[in-house]
C-alpha cells in the first residue's frame, strides 16, 4: 500500500487535530501562568533570550531541515528508506555540530555583542537555555521525520508532551512564589527533554530501515542534486532572519528597553498562538509530504488546486481572528492577563491582521517554490530584509511598537508578493476575488456588530467576549456557505474526511450535507 494516500491523510488530519488541539490549549494555559507568575522585567528578558533560537536556525542551517522536509517524502514514496533513514541521521548529526559551535562562538564572544541589547550580564542565562536550543532543533528533525513516515500520532503527540510538560512545571513554580527567569528556563528544558525523548523512541521503534545503512551512498547526480538545493536554501535562510518576529525583539532592545521588548514578544505571542489554529499552520505536516510526493507529469493540475484549498481554508479561520481581536483586545489582556502590558493592546488586532501574508499566504508559496526546486528564487526575496532594516530604524523612533508591527508587517507582504509572483503558474489562487469580496463584507459587519453592540449594553468582560463569539460564529457560517471555498476545495475535503465527520463537514457548511466523497486529494 502506498505511504501517501487518502487514507493516510484521514488518519494524520485526526491526529493532528486531536494532538493540537490538546497542545494548544496547554501552550495557552502556561502562557497565561508564565505571564502572570513572572515581572514585566523578566518576561523581557526571556523573551529577548529565546529570539536566539531563530538567529541560530537561521544562520547555520545549511538548508539541513529544508532538504529533509524536501526529499525524504520523495524517497519513502519510491520505496527508499535507506536513503530516507541516512538522509535523517545526516541531518541530524550535521545540525548538533553546527548548533554547538554557534553556541560555543556566541558565548565566548558575549561581552562584545550583549551590550548591543543590554544583555551583558545575562551570560549564564544564555548558557542556560542553550540546551534548550539544542533541544529544539533535535526535536524538529525527528517531528520532520515521523511526518514524512504520516506517523503524526507521535510527530504532533509530542506538541502535548512539551506543552504540558511546560504547564506543569510553571504551575508548580508559581504555587512556590519562584517563577524567576532562571526557573523557567529550566522548565522549559525539563520539558524539552520529555518530548525529545519521546520522539526519540518513537523513531528509532518505527522508522528503522529493515537492512543496514552501512555502505549507503545515494548516487553521484543525487548527492549533486541534494547539494545545490541545500546551498541555496542555507544562503535562504541565513538571509531570512529578518522575517522572524523574534528578530524584532533585538531592533526594540537596541532602540527601546527590555520591557518594550517584553510587551512587543507578548502580543506578538499572543497571535502565534492563535495562528497555531490556522489549518495550514496545523496541518503542514501533513501537507508537505503529500505536496512533495505529486509527480511532476501531474503538478499543472494538482498543485494550484492545493495552493487554492490551503489559502481559502486557512482564511476561514484568519479572517474571524482579525474580526475578534479587532473588537475584543482590550477585554482578552484583561480578563485573561491580569491587564498586563493592556495600554499597548490594540497592537494584538494590527499583528494578527499583518499576519495574513505570513501564515495564510507564505507557506504555500514557499511549499510550492521548494516542489518546483526554486530555492534561488526563495533566497531572492530575502533581500526584502534590507527594506526591514530601514523601516525598523526609521519607524520605530517615529511609532514605538507601532512601527516595529508596521514594518515586519509590510516585509512579509511585499516579500511573498514576489515569491507568488515567480511560481503564479502553479500558485494560482482561482476564486481570489470573490473570497475577498465576500470576506471584506461578512467581517467588516461582524466588526460593526460587535462595536455596536458594545456600544448600546455595559456588559462585563467575559460577556462581551462570549457575545463576540456568538456574533463571530454566525458570520462564519455564513461565509463558509459563500464563494469562500471552490467546489474543488469542497470535493477534496469531502474526498479526506469521508467517515462519519462528513456529517459534521456538512452540518457547518463546509461541503453540501450529503455530498459523497469524489476522487483522491
Amino acid at each position: 500500500m502506498a505511504l501517501y494516500n487518502r487514507e493516510g491523510a484521514r488518519r494524520a488530519l485526526f491526529h493532528t487535530v486531536g494532538f493540537r488541539v490538546l497542545s494548544q490549549v496547554a501552550t495557552v494555559l502556561g502562557y497565561i501562568v508564565l505571564v502572570r507568575g513572572m515581572s514585566v522585567f523578566a518576561l523581557g528578558l526571556y523573551s529577548l533570550l529565546y529570539s536566539v533560537i531563530p538567529v541560530i536556525g537561521a544562520v547555520v542551517s545549511l538548508g539541513l531541515d529544508q532538504v529533509l522536509r524536501r526529499f525524504q517524502p520523495e524517497y519513502l514514496q519510491a520505496g527508499n528508506t535507506r536513503g530516507s533513514a541516512w538522509l535523517v541521521r545526516f541531518v541530524t548529526i550535521a545540525r548538533l555540530i553546527s548548533s554547538v559551535a554557534l553556541i560555543v562562538l556566541l558565548l565566548l564572544a558575549w561581552n562584545l555583542v550583549a551590550p548591543l541589547f543590554q544583555l551583558q550580564s545575562h551570560r549564564a542565562d544564555f548558557a542556560l537555555l542553550s540546551v534548550v536550543v539544542v533541544l529544539y532543533f533535535q526535536l524538529i528533525i525527528l517531528q520532520n521525520s515521523l511526518a514524512a513516515h504520516m506517523l503524526h500520532r507521535y510527530s504532533v503527540g509530542s506538541a502535548v508532551v512539551l506543552s504540558v510538560g511546560k504547564l506543569l512545571a510553571y504551575s508548580a513554580l508559581l504555587v512556590s512564589h519562584g517563577l524567576t527567569l532562571q526557573r523557567a528556563i529550566l522548565a522549559d528544558t525539563a520539558a524539552y527533554f520529555g518530548a525529545y525523548a519521546f520522539l526519540y523512541i518513537a523513531h528509532w521503534r518505527l522508522c528503522r530501515p529493515e537492512r543496514s545503512l552501512e555502505g549507503y551512498r545515494p548516487s553521484a547526480d543525487e548527492r549533486k542534486r541534494i547539494q545545490r538545493f541545500a546551498i541555496l536554501s542555507n544562503f535562504s535562510d541565513a538571509s531570512s532572519l529578518l522575517l522572524y518576529v523574534q528578530t524584532d525583539n533585538f531592533f526594540i532592545a537596541a532602540l527601546m528597553n527590555p520591557i518594550a521588548v517584553g510587551t512587543y514578544a507578548f502580543y506578538a505571542r499572543l497571535n502565534e498562538m492563535t495562528l497555531n489554529l490556522i489549518p495550514i499552520r496545523l496541518f503542514e505536516n501533513v501537507v508537505q509530504p503529500l505536496l512533495f510526493s505529486v509527480r511532476r507529469e501531474e503538478a499543472g493540475e494538482r498543485l494550484p488546486r492545493y495552493f487554492t484549498l490551503l489559502v481559502n481554508v486557512s482564511l476561514l479561520v484568519q479572517l474571524p481572528l482579525i474580526a475578534y481581536t479587532a473588537a475584543y483586545h482590550h477585554e482578552i489582556v484583561q480578563l485573561l492577563f491580569g491587564g498586563k502590558f493592556i495600554d499597548h493592546s490594540s497592537l494584538l488586532p494590527l499583528i494578527v491582521a499583518f499576519a495574513i501574508s505570513d501564515n495564510v499566504i507564505s507557506t504555500p508559496v514557499t511549499m510550492v517554490a521548494q516542489y518546483t526546486e526554486q530555492a534561488a528564487i526563495i533566497l531572492k526575496s530575502q533581500l526584502f530584509g534590507l527594506y526591514q532594516i530601514a523601516a525598523m530604524l526609521t519607524l520605530i523612533p517615529i511609532l514605538g511598537l507601532y512601527g516595529a508591527a508596521a514594518a515586519t508587517g509590510t516585509l512579509h507582504l511585499f516579500r511573498n508578493a514576489y515569491v507568488w509572483w515567480r511560481v503564479r503558474r502553479y500558485a494560482h489562487w482561482v476564486n481570489w476575488a470573490p473570497a475577498l469580496a465576500s470576506g471584506a463584507g461578512i467581517w467588516g459587519a461582524a466588526i460593526g456588530t460587535c462595536y455596536a453592540l458594545r456600544a448600546a449594553t455595559n456588559l462585563s468582560p467575559i460577556l462581551n467576549l462570549i457575545s463576540g463569539a456568538i456574533i463571530c460564529g454566525f458570520a462564519a457560517m455564513i461565509y463558509i456557505r459563500g464563494p469562500a471555498l471552490t467546489r474543488s476545495d469542497r470535493e477534496i475535503l469531502a474526498g479526506v474526511l469521508h467517515g462519519r465527520e462528513s456529517r459534521i463537514l456538512g452540518w457547518l457548511g463546509l461541503v453540501p450535507a450529503g455530498q459523497l466523497p469524489k476522487g483522491n486529494a
